[in-house]
């Protein structure tokens, strides 16, 4: 009798990895937005994309990412930058009086929805005066980021996007109740005066943003 023979076929497992966040290129940013059918501007408007970290759960930090840029005369400008595009611990633990939660801002392109204003009358920042965005309303009052669709809400909520502290802190605390933060203040400022003279060169008031996220970059 002939011995049996067993033909064991090696299983093939394919994981999916994320880039690291800082690993996220300009031309990784560009890819994304054509694969989700975004708009890109190339007419002088900036195109300001946020990238929620994979893991803000429980975190007080600026961990996120944003990409910056445009073209003016021909030449493109970028810039990269640290932010929160999630609110920090003060807000998660205390909503906001009158609210339904802690806003968290959901993910998506939002056009012409942000002008250049004072940000509660203190910095020049982008402020939420010309369009609803769609937010997440966390109300379990812990520090675990809770995104719950059957919460979201649209609106004009005054998420803006503006800088944090003047010192050099990466703790998120006070600053951010949903609106997108940048760490540090003076990149920030440096920015806000680039979109106003791109804005006066160009003839246009209102800036568009977008938030992604970085498991998107798989």
């Amino acid at each position: 009798m002939a011995p049996l023979v067993l033909f064991l076929c090696p299983i093939l497992i394919f994981k999916t990895v994320m880039k690291n966040l800082q690993d996220i290129t300009l031309d990784d940013v560009k890819t994304l937005l054509v694969s989700k059918s975004y708009k890109t501007f190339t007419d002088g408007k900036p195109n300001i994309v946020g990238i929620r970290n994979a893991s803000p759960d429980a975190d007080d930090s600026f961990n996120d990412l944003c990409w910056v840029w445009w073209t003016d005369g021909g030449q493109e400008v970028s810039h990269s930058y640290t932010i929160t595009t999630h609110p920090g611990f003060t807000y998660l633990q205390n909503p906001i009086a009158g609210t339904t939660g802690t806003a968290i801002l959901v993910p998506g392109q939002y056009f012409d929805t942000w002008e250049l204003g004072m940000h509660k009358g203190k910095q020049f920042a982008l402020c939420q005066n010309d369009g609803p965005v769609k937010v997440y309303r966390d109300n379990n009052k812990d520090t675990i980021l809770t995104c719950d669709p059957k919460t979201i809400e649209s609106g004009y909520f005054g998420i803006d996007l503006h800088h944090g502290s003047i010192n050099d802190t990466n703790v998120i605390g006070p600053w951010s109740a949903g609106c997108q933060v940048w760490r540090f203040s003076g990149p920030h400022e440096d920015l806000m005066q680039d979109l106003k003279a791109l804005s006066a060169k160009y003839g246009y008031s209102s800036f568009s943003y977008t938030l992604v996220n970085q498991e998107d970059f798989a």
